[in-house]
């Protein structure tokens, strides 16, 4: 009679065999009952793919070569890291492309390390994959907002709204861009402090790029006295724009009359510079030394808020003659009289009811 035998889990059909080592049926089995070895529970292969340590001890070389192909892929990746960013650097300029590419790339070469070294202990690493799989999920739902962020930057990376060097203005912060990694935008603030802006708020919030351009325009408000003559005002502050070298002449500068102020009339004047901050600074520095020089020159008076201070009138009780009277003032609609308010004709409207009255020709 055929044997069914099992083996890790497999059933064998072979030939009946009576040798005591090579029957491998269960005690208690009834050899001319197939199906009582059926039921019987498998034996457990301790090499099955279930496992994820294999059997033995691990010696003292392969921790070292577990190591050893540690540093080497650590080694791997920072070169490579560096010679891809160097390389898309030349080829695109330097930004966020060469950055998040050459960092996932590093990141590959590790994992890739991580995992034969692995191996090479006696790690499986497939169950260990299928095992960190829901780990994984977990650990994404916790870390929902450094995945935000790492998503962010492959967003700004698309988008590419400033670079590496520009002066932007983000979520109410001012500074030079250093570096773009896969969670924060990193600043320089005009005072020399370190910004730390997470990437998720910079796509969130309107990025103004200072220096994406060459030039920039500015503007500066100045207000003169009332009795000061326009034309001779607007001649005096483009003769002052002339005399200032950091203010550009293409584009050319403009004056326009802006307001009626409490104190002055002012003057808005547009000029353009160069994009960076510190000559935003100087520029206007130097634009206000001229005009003022200019204007007293010209004998122009810079107007400013004048305050006059009043203890109130002494003979203040005299002002309605001591008379307090019934006060009702006439306000038209209400304090005329019923004639000769217009009369409101009343509107009829025909009923649209049907009259319940029989009609005559049907009573005779």
């Amino acid at each position: 009679m055929p044997q069914v035998s099992s083996a890790g889990g497999r059933l064998n059909v072979g030939a009946e065999s009576t040798h005591p080592w090579t029957d491998r049926r269960p005690r208690g089995c009834n050899t001319g009952t197939p199906m009582g070895f059926l039921l019987s529970p498998p034996t457990t292969d301790p090499s099955s793919d279930s496992a994820v340590l294999s059997d033995g001890a691990l010696s003292g070389s392969d921790w070292l070569n577990a190591g050893s192909i540690m540093v080497g892929t650590l080694i791997v990746a920072v070169i490579a890291v560096r010679v891809v960013r160097r390389i898309i650097s030349h080829g695109i300029g330097h930004g966020f492309a060469a950055i998040l590419t050459s960092r996932l790339i590093g990141y590959a070469i590790f994992l890739v390390g991580l995992f034969y070294a692995l191996t090479s202990l006696g790690v499986r690493v497939g169950p260990l994959l299928g095992a960190l799989g829901l780990g994984g999920l977990v650990l994404a739902l916790a870390l929902q907002p450094v995945v935000g962020s790492f998503i962010a930057s492959v967003i700004l990376q698309s988008r590419r709204p400033f670079a590496i060097g520009d002066t932007v203005e983000v979520d109410g912060q001012t500074g030079i861009v250093v570096d773009i990694d896969s969670r924060v935008t990193l600043l320089r603030g005009l005072d020399g402090t370190q910004i730390r802006v997470p990437n998720a708020n910079v796509t969130a919030a309107t990025i103004i790029n200072l220096t994406r351009e060459p030039v920039r325009r500015s503007s500066l408000t100045v207000g003169v006295a009332y009795d000061t003559n326009l034309q001779l005002a607007t001649e005096v502050i483009r003769d002052a724009l002339s005399r200032v070298p950091r203010v550009l002449t293409d584009p050319s500068p403009s004056m326009n009359l802006s307001a009626f102020g409490e104190s002055s009339i002012d003057f808005t004047v547009l000029y353009w510079h160069a994009s960076d901050v510190p000559s935003e600074l100087a520029s206007r520095h130097d634009l206000i030394v001229a005009i003022h020089q200019a204007f007293a020159d010209a004998g122009i008076t810079i107007a400013f808020p004048q305050v006059v201070v009043w203890s109130g009138a002494e003979n203040g009780s005299d002002l309605y003659d001591g008379r307090l009277d019934e006060i009702q003032t006439p306000y038209p609609g209400l304090d005329e009289s019923p004639s000769k308010r217009p009369r409101r004709v009343r509107q009829w409207r025909r009923s649209s009811r049907r009259s319940t009255k029989p009609d005559a020709t049907q009573d005779s």
